[in-house]
């Protein structure tokens, strides 16, 4: 399975990606969210408090969300696509993108786990086709890439089998 480390994505597409995250956090009152690949890479963050923690927070919630997965094969489901995390003060909604990808929305008491659950739904449609765009375009520039390697891995043979 192809992780995000062998993915470029453009300064265009992260911002796509930033913005999609800042309107999740404004249309749900959020205080932070998160774009991760399943390792737990960030990808994006937008939000307060979130930004110096992100590394650790992102491994961690990826993690968690890697051993959801793994009790619902105990349990016979196929997955566990979604998970809630309750406190006292904040409270973390996660949600599966395409496959890859992670959606994580930290929020407050005053933020309902209904709206949260509706609008990250549509902003994970968004992210998905967001990054399945980056995915295509990193298929395109690896191909390139290795056309032009093998081309001048050719030349130079050739050079090497017939030079005076």
């Amino acid at each position: 399975m192809e992780q995000l480390t062998n993915l470029i994505i453009s300064d265009r597409e992260l911002a796509t990606i930033s913005a999609v995250l800042m309107k999740l956090m404004n249309d749900t009152n959020a205080t932070s969210a998160m774009l991760l690949d399943k390792s737990g890479q960030v990808v994006a963050v937008q939000g307060t408090g979130t930004r110096r923690n992100a590394t650790t927070l992102g491994a961690l919630l990826a993690g968690v969300f890697s051993s959801s997965r793994e009790v619902a094969k105990l349990l016979d489901e196929k997955d566990f696509r979604n998970i809630f995390q309750q406190g006292v003060q904040e409270n973390i909604y996660t949600t599966m993108v395409e496959e890859q990808w992670l959606l994580v929305i930290i929020f407050d008491k005053l933020t309902h786990i209904g709206l949260v659950k509706v609008l990250s739904k549509k902003a994970s449609d968004e992210l998905g086709r967001t990054l399945e765009r980056v995915r295509n375009d990193t298929t395109r520039t690896k191909s390139s890439v290795l056309n032009l390697q093998f081309r001048s891995s050719v030349e130079d043979t050739i050079d090497l089998l017939f030079r005076d």
